[in-house]
């Protein structure tokens, strides 16, 4: 694998997954192969347990798509002629492969955002479980409109889930990035930090390691589908998956041992 376009590397359970390089800032084809590889990869491999997804180059995670290629490819399509109906079946492009498997894949993926992320770049992490940025002068956030574009890799659909429709609306509709301490105070990212974003996203990693994986994999099942689920068929599936949690190895374990610590120290915080 061509590390100026992706690097991968996994200590104790946890994938980190480099994107791009100084050489190397933007989202292409390429990447877009490398990095649904790598995904697919630790999705199947039960030593990983989170995967993280950062920047290779400084200030940045990944600016956008490569403009160049998107007006290759508009050219290209524009040549042959060919319309889009608004009930036209979509077979997928872009990152879509990439995003789908963050969202459905049974572990965490966390984006430790390092830099600029806007448009495309932003919308491959709003597929990410958690969104981590480090604080600093650079932009986050969906502008496509400035270029006569809505964004088109699942923001006008996933920012809607994130910050609720008003929000998305007034976000995209308006085209203006957002730093990343403004990113956080409108929930586009979870946390902003002082200090570097992956060295927080590798915390939060170590401390999602620690948990049982069936466990983590139930609670993203769970809240990743609850939009989509009719209330009563959640909270069956949601009860059906505690019950078996419950009678687990690790669930019991888990619990006999609270239990037996809280008898001596009934003031305990609820962790083992």
């Amino acid at each position: 694998m061509n590390a100026e376009i992706l690097d991968t590397k996994v200590v104790d359970g946890i994938a980190a997954v480099t994107l791009g390089s100084p050489k190397r800032l933007y989202f292409d084809a390429e990447m877009g192969d490398a990095l649904t590889e790598a995904l697919e990869t630790f999705a199947g491999d039960r030593r990983v347990r989170v995967v993280i997804v950062t920047g290779g180059a400084p200030g940045y995670f990944n600016r956008h798509f490569d403009i160049p290629s998107l007006i290759r490819i508009a050219e290209d399509l524009r040549a042959s002629g060919r319309e889009w109906p608004e009930n036209a079946t979509y077979n997928g492009g872009f990152f879509d492969k990439a995003m789908a498997l963050c969202e459905t894949m049974p572990k965490p993926v966390i984006a430790a955002i390092s830099g600029t992320a806007i448009a495309g770049a932003f919308e491959f992490t709003l597929a990410c479980d958690l969104r981590v940025a480090e604080d600093g002068d650079y932009l986050l956030g969906l502008p496509e409109v400035n270029l006569g574009l809505l964004p088109g890799a699942g923001g006008t659909q996933r920012l809607p889930r994130t910050i609720g429709t008003s929000a998305a609306l007034m976000h995209i509709l308006m085209g203006v990035a957002l730093s990343p301490r403004e990113a956080e105070r409108k929930g586009l990212v979870h946390l902003t930090v002082d200090g570097k974003a992956l060295d927080q996203a590798m915390e939060i990693a170590r401390r999602l390691v620690s948990f049982p994986a069936e466990s983590l994999a139930y609670v993203k099942r769970l809240v990743r589908g609850a939009t989509d689920t009719p209330l009563a068929q959640g909270l069956a599936l949601e009860r059906n998956l505690f019950l078996k949690l419950c009678v687990s190895d690790a669930g019991l374990a888990r619990m006999r041992s609270y239990d037996s610590k809280n008898i001596t120290s009934p003031n305990r915080s609820f962790e083992i």
